[in-house]
């Protein structure tokens, strides 16, 4: 048998870090058992206050204590200070600094002992002189020892525990070289899969089952509230995001995905609240672990991951340590051939839930880092929207968990009242005649709630919004546990229990530990525990665990079942509070399902438009994320607000506030946020400004509307109901200039090869027959339209109207019924379409000729031509062979189109429309003070949709119907 060398760790500390010292007996313990016992040492702890004893010393108690710790002899020196520094000792000013300055000057002789001090940044309340004199000790002693070394802060007993066992793992495995030991098998191949089989059978029991909410409630006594996972599972469907202009994805089933052998190995997993992300990591954790292969799942709760204390790689060393029942398991598992390697899958949960701000900002790109790194591992992350920024995760398959369809709820409901079938049959009746209360249940956590809801009160208990729905959960099951209907004495216990879970959640939540122990519920707590209404502070925490289901224990003491439920209870606590207190945490994105359910939660109308009023300044975003949380109708809470809003661009943020919420709400909330949003902004607020008109068409487009369709908001704000009779007006007043020419469709050589590149290559086009006007739209017609600004003052009535941007020229087009013509279908009609020619202009190549049929090079005067003036070089209109006046020269004219400098090398054959997407549209044409090559047929001109200028005009074409 191997002796085991022995690692003497001294202990320093005042008295005021007493917890902190506690913990340290179960941290050397569970290093006992771990990464020592791999290495064949054991962990010693000396303290002065463990294992000293009485005695007397000419230089007094330090004299006593010194032989006992004999701090020259031992390995690691460990210090800990908060507010005390402590009683002088042996010429310094305390003991701990005696031993700690007994420390440095053995280390600079002997190489040792090694020297961890920490110190305790939590609050700190000095109320009297000798407080402030020990704090101020406790800064220059820290002030003092910077230059020497490094030495560690933390906030609070839980976050010492995780630092200190990280750094004496660190330690052990830095300094203690692993020894041969005893003789094992270990080394060899048989020996080492009969490790790793019953390391993946313990993983498949560790993932078996799952957490079902109110499950405890429905079973027979001593069951537990945990459910076989191939039960409990809802089988998800996944998406690949969808980007920008582009179609929407095909539903995927997991199956599918993950456990595909060929590429990608890299996901990213983004769900809202409630959608089944940490059960689909635990299930694939299970799968991955039964199948019949050599897989190792490794599932990581993200939370306490800090990047300046360790890498990703250790990070997964840790959880490994963990997960292994004995040494040579985990040195099996992190052996180089498999550490990393493709047959081990990292499931990273809660990205969202990092404390640690620097760990979060950088997470994305480390974990890409770690995808690069170890191409052949499978890396499966998972977080809620709010925290993953649209370029993160560029290298991974970027997936959204989507809502449950009406199949998967009907599984689900089966397997909930397991073949009760009128209880099935009278939840899918609720479900369809109660929209709203369906939508919630398309999330696999709110489904499960309203299962257990349904199953204590039936259709009457249901309620239509997320926070009346845990508040009655909630209820049910406290109810159930103290039963406050039978005495005063129960219902003392269930209104204190109540106030202890919101006190608790709120702190906790301010404090970003979501694990709460047991001593910390005992300070919070105490005026009602004290009562002696619930007992002792651990007995009534495992009574609410056993009872309710509401919490569970965890590694540091107990934590809600599910964040939501933390949330819910969090948001209760903010009803004692005011609403400043609420907006002041807005603007943290870990606080938006808080304030979103406190809304809910809020009875008063007043309170509701305070709520909104004060996050408006703050975080737009969220305030119209609100609306959808509350009873108030959003006219009422909104409309006073948007018709406050000056100049197109708060408006424009508005707008992209309202897209970049989509993410961040239920599917079925998001066309009733934007439609109720925008329906305020057009038409209640009578929007004019056309380039947010038309970035709200984008948006109403984008999800699945159809704006300009009979009923939409756009053909509404328009009245396109009378689009064709306003043309008609306008066509039967000479003045206007306005006339329809008819432009048979047919097949043109589009570009030229001979000029720019971006004109490059000619290629073959065919567009189908259209309408085109005769001139440009003139200063009398647009005149008419109530819509944008007007450029006054250049020309007559008769003159074009110029000075529009892009977005006027669209909406007055489409507001006589007509649009702006495609790129391809100008070049057609300018160069006389059917009969076109392959030539610089309509009428052929020779520059000399393009006087007698184009206004420009006139670089001195002022404004446009009249659209119907005569040439006199020939006496007549500007006309081309179709009849167009000035389609060359005198100004330049929009296109529909978005520009694209190398479309035409993939562009298609057939009634070409431009990219879908870009940042400038397309000029054509010419203006009256350019040269002459820009009058080409084929010269194209990128111009941004909000510029305007004197030279720009537009003439507006029309569908053959």
């Amino acid at each position: 048998m191997q002796t085991k060398h022995a690692i003497r760790i001294v202990l320093s500390s005042p008295s005021d870090v007493e917890d902190e010292c506690r913990v340290m007996d179960g941290v050397i313990a569970e290093l006992n058992r771990g990464v020592a016992h791999g290495r064949h040492v054991v962990l010693e702890l000396t303290h002065w206050k463990t294992d000293a004893y009485p005695g007397f010393h000419p230089e007094g108690p330090q004299g006593v204590i010194d032989p006992i710790l004999k701090i020259e002899d031992c390995d690691i020196l460990l210090a800990i200070f908060w507010k005390r520094f402590g009683t002088p000792a042996k010429g310094a000013a305390s003991g701990a600094e005696h031993e700690i300055r007994t420390a440095i000057k053995a280390r600079q002789g002997a190489g040792r002992p090694q020297i961890m001090i920490y110190f305790k940044e939590a609050g700190r309340e000095l109320k009297t002189p000798e407080e402030l004199r020990q704090y101020a000790a406790v800064l220059e002693f820290k002030q003092e020892i910077s230059p020497l070394g490094l030495f560690w802060s933390f906030e609070d007993t839980a976050d010492f525990e995780r630092k200190v066992r990280q750094h004496l793992t660190r330690y052990i495995l830095d300094h203690i070289h692993p020894t041969a030991g005893e003789p094992t098998a270990a080394g060899s191949a048989n020996r080492v899969q009969e490790l790793l089989r019953s390391h993946r059978r313990n993983l498949q029991e560790k993932f078996s089952t799952i957490h079902l909410f109110g499950e405890k409630r429905r079973r027979s006594e001593g069951t537990g509230d945990m459910v076989d996972i191939n039960v409990g599972f809802v089988p998800l469907h996944v998406q690949d995001w969808r980007e920008e202009s582009s179609p929407p994805t095909t539903p995927l089933d997991i199956d599918h995905v993950f456990f595909n052998d060929g590429p990608p190995r890299h996901f990213l997993l983004r769900g809202l609240p409630g959608s089944g992300k940490t059960t689909l990591l635990r299930y694939l954790a299970h799968r991955y672990a039964s199948e019949n292969n050599d897989c190792i799942p490794v599932y990581m709760r993200c939370k306490a991951l800090d990047l300046s204390e360790g890498s990703l790689e250790d990070f997964v060393q840790q959880q490994l340590n963990e997960d292994s029942d004995s040494t040579e398991v985990r040195e099996a598992l992190c052996d180089k051939k498999r550490f990393l390697e493709n047959n081990m899958i990292l499931l990273f949960d809660g990205l969202d839930e990092i404390e640690h701000a620097e760990t979060g900002n950088r997470l994305a790109a480390e974990l890409e880092k770690l995808a690069r790194k170890y191409p052949r591992a499978k890396i499966i992350a998972a977080s809620r929207p709010i925290s993953v920024r649209q370029g993160d995760f560029a290298k991974f398959r970027r997936l959204d968990v989507l809502p449950l369809t009406p199949e998967m709820i009907q599984a689900y409901a089966e397997k909930w009242f397991g073949g009760e079938s009128e209880k099935i049959a009278a939840l899918q009746q609720s479900l369809a005649q109660r929209p709203r209360i369906r939508d919630l249940a398309a999330n696999p956590f709110l489904l499960s709630m309203i299962c257990f809801t349904f199953e204590q009160g039936g259709d009457a208990a249901l309620l239509e919004r997320r926070s009346d729905l845990y508040e009655k959960c909630t209820k049910y099951l406290l109810q159930r546990a103290y039963d406050p209907e039978s005495s005063a004495a129960a219902k003392s216990n269930y209104e204190h229990t109540i106030e202890i879970l919101k006190d608790v959640s709120l702190r906790f939540f301010l404090w970003k530990e979501d694990d709460f122990p047991v001593d910390h519920v005992n300070v919070i707590s105490r005026r009602a525990l004290s009562a002696e209404t619930l007992g002792r502070p651990e007995d009534f925490l495992n009574r609410l665990e056993a009872e309710t289901g509401l919490i569970q224990r965890a590694k540091e003491g107990f934590t809600f079942v599910h964040r939501s439920l933390w949330e819910y209870f969090t948001a209760l606590a903010l009803r004692d509070k005011t609403n400043d207190f609420v907006i002041r945490h807005a603007a943290n994105p870990d606080w938006e399902e808080v304030v979103r359910l406190y809304a809910g939660l809020l009875q008063n109308d007043d309170k509701v438009v305070e709520l909104v009023n004060g996050l408006w300044n703050l975080n737009r975003p969220l305030a119209l994320r609100v609306t959808t949380e509350v009873k108030t109708p959003a006219a009422e809470l909104l409309k006073p607000l948007i018709a406050k809003e000056e100049g197109n661009q708060s408006k424009l943020l508005l707008i992209d506030g309202l897209e970049q919420s989509l993410r961040l709400i239920a599917a079925t909330d998001q066309q009733k946020l934007v439609q109720e949003t925008l329906d305020i902004l057009l038409i209640k607020c009578q929007e004019r400004d056309c380039e947010v008109i038309y970035h709200a068409q984008e948006l109403l487009e984008k999800i699945g509307l159809q704006p300009l369709q009979p009923g939409g908001l756009i053909y509404e704000l328009f009245d396109l109901a009378h689009a064709a009779e306003r043309q008609q007006k306008l066509l039967a007043d000479p003045a206007n200039q306005f006339e329809w020419i008819e432009v048979e469709g047919g097949v043109f050589w589009m570009g030229d090869d001979e000029h720019h590149t971006h004109e490059k290559p000619a290629h073959r086009v065919k567009v189908d027959g259209f309408r085109m006007a005769k001139h440009p739209v003139t200063n009398r017609m647009l005149a008419e339209f109530p819509f944008g600004s007007h450029y006054s003052g250049y020309g007559g009535e008769s003159h074009p109207a110029i000075g529009n941007n892009w977005f006027q020229a669209y909406y007055f087009a489409l507001w006589i019924g007509g649009r702006l013509p495609t790129e391809a279908e100008w070049e057609y009609t300018a160069r006389g379409g059917k009969q076109t020619k392959r030539t610089q202009f309509y009428f052929g190549d020779a520059v000399e000729e393009l006087p007698k049929h184009a206004w420009f090079g006139e670089s001195g005067r002022e404004h446009a031509h009249a659209v119907d003036e005569i040439n006199p070089r020939t006496g007549k209109e500007n006309l081309n062979p179709l009849g167009l006046a000035n389609i060359l020269g005198n100004v330049w004219e929009w296109c529909a189109d978005w520009y694209g400098g190398n479309y035409y090398q993939n562009s298609p054959e057939f009634n070409p429309k431009g990219p879908t997407q870009g940042t400038q549209r397309v000029l054509r044409g010419g203006a009256w003070s350019d040269y002459a090559d820009l009058l080409r047929c084929a010269f194209r001109l990128s111009y941004y949709p909000t510029d305007r200028s004197i030279g720009v005009g537009f003439r507006c074409a029309q569908d053959v119907r």
